[in-house]
């Protein structure tokens, strides 16, 4: 079973995930891998916080009231992330102070998301505390694990919207990305993850209303349709992952150059020698 990140890695750049994966080249982390995986740090933590807060609200309350409650919850998280990451952070010489200014925006969109959601509902069915959490929908779940033994795939749902009805459990995943997006649409390598997740939901009896790749940096969720071409580019890529993890031929070399002036490994993806050396070891 492999996981689903690994065909966004493929299709990325294939050669790369053979040195990584079959020949166990280390990758020093680079400063967007780290901020990446604290704002996921985040936004799970956010998702946790989230029941004892829907809780709290007593009474009828302005969105004002409720954004304001959100974001001072949700800028605490940050913070306390942000201390517990201290040490990466100042390995990669990145401020503290500077990362929290430049990670708020993308926070504060979440706390005025879940804000809309909650007002909107409350002043809608004029339900308060412990019937206002067990009645709320949709309710948003993070890192949510999903596999499949037939689907031979793994993996963790950035976000979960869930809408619960007495006939079938509907769902919206979300796959929450840092970075630039694309002018239009998603980067392959995205709608290659947000397809094998709607496989993999279906797959475990839920049905899939619609799926979208959320750009965080510019706040934007662009729609994936799920179609059988989308499942058979996730199938077949799947498919040469297994084939890749055999290693019995190592990949060509990327023939887009900018990937290569940006990856860690690319003089030891260009030494042929040393290449050579490290694939003679699998034999």
């Amino acid at each position: 079973m492999i996981s689903v990140s690994l065909l966004s890695a493929y299709d990325y750049c294939a050669r790369k995930l053979f040195l990584e994966q079959v020949l166990k080249l280390v990758v020093i982390p680079r400063d967007v891998v780290v901020k990446g995986s604290i704002r996921h740090e985040v936004h799970d933590k956010i998702s946790k916080a989230e029941e004892n807060f829907v809780k709290s609200i007593k009474k009828e309350v302005s969105y004002k009231e409720v954004l304001d409650g959100y974001k001072k919850s949700h800028s605490n998280i940050l913070k306390q992330s942000i201390i517990k990451n201290k040490s990466k952070l100042a390995e990669l010489k990145i401020s503290l102070s500077e990362f929290f200014k430049n990670t708020w925006p993308l926070v504060l969109n979440e706390s005025k998301d879940r804000a809309v959601n909650v007002h909107g509902f409350i002043k809608k069915h004029k339900v308060y505390g412990d019937e206002l959490w067990k009645e709320l929908s949709p309710k948003i779940e993070t890192e949510y694990y999903v596999k499949s033994e037939d689907l031979i795939l793994k993996g963790v749902v950035d976000k979960l919207e869930i809408y619960e009805n007495k006939l079938v459990r509907e769902v919206v995943p979300y796959e929450l990305k840092t970075g630039k997006a694309p002018r239009e649409g998603v980067w392959p390598g995205h709608k290659l993850q947000t397809g094998a997740y709607v496989l993999l939901l279906e797959k475990n009896k839920m049905f899939v209303r619609e799926a979208f790749v959320k750009y965080l940096d510019i706040n934007e969720a662009r729609q994936i349709m799920m179609n059988p071409f989308l499942e058979k580019n996730v199938l077949e890529t799947r498919d040469k992952v297994l084939e890749l993890f055999k290693g019995k031929e190592i990949p060509v070399i990327c023939d887009n150059k900018n990937k290569c002036a940006s990856c860690p490994l690319k003089d030891k993806c260009y030494d042929e020698k040393f290449i050579n050396r490290r694939m003679s070891l699998l034999s």
